[in-house]
């Protein structure tokens, strides 16, 4: 009967460490989408920013 204690322990034990792994693997997910998206946002304004300066240069180059 103690091999039987054990083994329920053991298990209880492995299958929580199964899903803190599971539950950390899904953190890390969620962070690494985070960070994809705030990096996406940056680059996109800063390419945006690029352009409407030169747009407005070139607006007023055109003229008298």
């Amino acid at each position: 009967m103690t091999k039987l204690s054990e083994i329920d322990l053991g298990s209880a034990l492995l299958s929580t460490f199964i899903l803190i792994g599971f539950i950390a693997t899904a953190f890390v997910f969620v962070r690494l989408t985070i960070i994809g998206i705030n990096y996406l946002k940056v680059n996109f304004s800063k390419e945006e920013g690029q352009n409407k300066e030169k747009k407005e240069n070139e607006i007023e180059t055109k003229g008298f």
